[in-house]
C-alpha cells in the first residue's frame, strides 16, 4: 500500500507539472529555433573556382526562410552561395557548391560559415562556423561509345578526367564487360586543373566483344595528394560498341 501511495504521488506530481507547463503563457515557453551545423570537410573543384561543402540545417514548421547562405574563405579567395532550405522541422543535409567570387581556392584549410534566418511574426537566426579540411575533387566522364578492335578481342574507349593542379595522377583502371567478355585497361590522369581525354585500350581474355549489344564500363580515376589517394568514379551501363 505504501509503494502504491508513492507511485500515485509521483504520477500526480508529473500530471501537475504537465498542467503547469501547459498553463504557462506563450511568451514564457521555449521558442522554436532554426539550426545550422557546418561539417568540417570540403571538396575543391579541379579548376579551383568552386568549393563543395556540407551543411546540416533545419527550421520550425510554418516559418518562412529569409536567408540560408554559406560562405567559404581562404587567404586570397572568398565565395558565397545560398541553399534551398524549407521549414519542415527536420534536420537535413545540404551539399552546396560555392563559386569563388574573388581569387581561386587552394588545397589548404578553409573557413566555412553558415547562416539561417527565418521569420514568423518575429525573426530567429542560427549561425555556425568551422575550419574545413579541403580535399581535391576528381571529375571523370566515360564516352558513350567504344570501338571494336582485333576482331572483338579488344575495345578502345575514351575517358576524360580533370584533377586539381598540385595533385598527381596515379595509375587507374577502366573495366569494360559484355556478357562473358570482360577486360581491364590502364591510364594515368594528368592533373593541371583542365580536362584531359585518354583513349584506353581494353583487351578481353574471355569471349569476344560484339557489336550491336550494349556493354558496361566502369572506371576509378585515382590521384595522390599529400600521400593520400582520392578518386573520381564514372560508370555507364549502355556503352555502344561500334566497328
Amino acid at each position: 500500500m505504501e509503494r502504491l501511495s508513492r507511485w500515485l504521488a509521483a504520477v500526480g506530481s508529473i500530471a501537475l507539472l504537465g498542467f503547469v507547463i501547459g498553463a504557462m503563457p506563450a511568451s514564457a515557453r521555449p521558442s522554436p529555433a532554426p539550426e545550422a551545423d557546418v561539417q568540417p570537410v570540403a571538396g575543391m573543384a579541379p579548376d579551383a573556382r568552386s568549393m563543395t561543402v556540407q551543411v546540416l540545417a533545419s527550421c520550425p514548421e510554418r516559418w518562412t526562410v529569409v536567408q540560408a547562405v554559406v560562405t567559404v574563405s581562404q587567404p586570397g579567395a572568398f565565395g558565397e552561395s545560398s541553399f534551398p532550405l524549407t521549414c519542415i522541422d527536420s534536420l537535413r543535409s545540404f551539399w552546396i557548391t560555392v563559386p569563388a567570387a574573388s581569387g581561386t581556392f587552394q588545397l589548404v584549410d578553409a573557413q566555412v560559415s553558415a547562416s539561417v534566418v527565418v521569420k514568423r511574426g518575429k525573426t530567429a537566426q542560427a549561425n555556425d562556423s568551422d575550419v574545413a579540411r579541403v580535399q581535391p575533387l576528381v571529375d571523370v566522364a566515360l564516352a558513350g561509345t567504344a570501338r571494336l578492335e582485333s576482331g572483338g578481342g579488344a575495345v578502345t574507349i575514351d575517358v576524360t578526367v580533370a584533377c586539381p593542379a598540385g595533385t598527381s595522377g596515379v595509375e587507374s583502371r577502366l573495366v569494360v564487360s559484355q556478357g562473358q567478355a570482360i577486360g581491364v585497361g590502364l591510364y594515368t590522369p594528368v592533373c593541371d586543373g583542365t580536362p584531359h581525354t585518354f583513349t584506353v585500350r581494353v583487351e578481353t581474355s574471355e569471349s569476344a566483344y560484339q557489336a550491336g549489344f550494349a556493354a558496361q564500363a566502369l572506371t576509378f580515376a585515382n590521384i595522390d595528394h599529400a600521400g593520400q589517394i582520392f578518386y573520381g568514379i564514372d560508370s555507364d551501363g549502355s556503352v555502344e560498341l561500334v566497328s
